[in-house]
């Protein structure tokens, strides 16, 4: 990986001996972090923008968050820490307002053009209205959107063009990589077993969303949700949401691998190892590709996706 930093007025600097660096991505967070450490014979000014290119393709567009210097008897480091381009939309909050007959054009014409992001979402239309309440960022307005409607998360490239992942047809195979390390985790402390919610504020918690799966495997942990301000589809989505977030990590794999790797965010992988998986289909959640003096390598956070087996009902 190769880097250029620009700092306030537009001038250019690439770090060439670099000491280590990070850039990590994750298919739950809007924006991806990336860390470098270099050091720097010469002076530099206030760093505003971070680009970074992967065989000469621009691979992170960000905005430089945190800046240090540390000076000693060997030199000056430098140390940099960066968002990409989506925390423009992550850090400003959106006007609160309830949408009739929303769009996902509609949701990037308001809370995304603006600031220079262009539109390659899906054509989504909704004859429901649509509550953004106050608190709720930019992204967040859009987002809620469209992975409601669409079931996919919404991303920006370093283009600064917003997208949703998309579900790859190729499967790709763990164990054709160069593993140094790999350890597997169940995770039992998170999942939700039931949401009671309200649509009234006036009345009990008469609505319940149930997570079959989870009592399934011996798991009791309710949570109460007042959904009485959002609109009708909004509620059981939302019950819905929290009981899959809850179960993304029930089962996950943790795999070092040697260099950089052809695996992207959404990647399906197909995991075949010891006892423990027998050609069991998992996704890619994170990637943290780094590099430092034991030489570069990836850790990727491979996910498995759970059938809730979600029950709605009245009592």
């Amino acid at each position: 990986m190769t880097f250029q930093l620009f700092d306030m007025d537009g001038n250019v600097f690439e770090p060439e001996k670099m000491i280590s660096y990070e850039l990590v991505s994750e298919a739950e967070a809007p924006c991806d972090g990336l860390r470098l450490s270099f050091s720097c014979g010469e002076n530099i000014g206030e760093i505003s923008v971070v680009k970074a290119y992967k065989n000469n393709k621009l691979s992170f567009n960000g905005f430089c968050d945190k800046q240090k210097i540390t000076f000693s008897a060997s030199g000056k480091i430098c140390f940099i820490y960066a968002r990409s381009s989506a925390s423009l939309l992550v850090d400003n909050e959106a006007v609160p307002c309830q949408y009739k007959n929303p769009s996902a054009r509609q949701l990037w014409f308001s809370n995304a053009k603006d600031f220079g992001f262009k539109m390659n979402l899906p054509e989504l239309y909704s004859e429901n209205s649509y509550l953004v309440p106050k608190g709720t960022s930019c992204y967040g307005a859009i987002n809620n959107y469209v992975s409601a409607v669409s079931g996919t998360p919404v991303y920006a490239t370093p283009e600064n063009v917003l997208k949703t992942y998309e579900k790859n047809s190729i499967v790709k195979r763990l164990d054709d990589y160069n593993i140094l390390s790999l350890s597997y985790v169940i995770n039992r402390s998170e999942p939700i077993s039931e949401i009671d919610y309200k649509i009234n504020s006036a009345d009990n918690y008469s609505y319940h969303f149930k997570s079959g799966f989870v009592q399934k495997m011996g798991i009791e942990r309710k949570r109460m949700m007042n959904l009485s301000s959002i609109p009708l589809w909004q509620r059981e989505i939302n019950a819905e949401k929290m009981i899959e977030k809850s179960l993304a990590e029930y089962y996950s794999v943790s795999a070092v691998i040697l260099g950089e790797s052809d695996l992207e965010i959404f990647d399906r992988v197909i995991i075949d190892f010891d006892d423990c998986f027998n050609d069991e289909e998992f996704y890619v959640s994170e990637l943290a590709v780094c590099k430092n003096e034991n030489g570069e390598q990836t850790t990727v956070l491979l996910k498995k996706k759970i059938n809730g087996e979600m029950i709605n009902y009245v009592a």
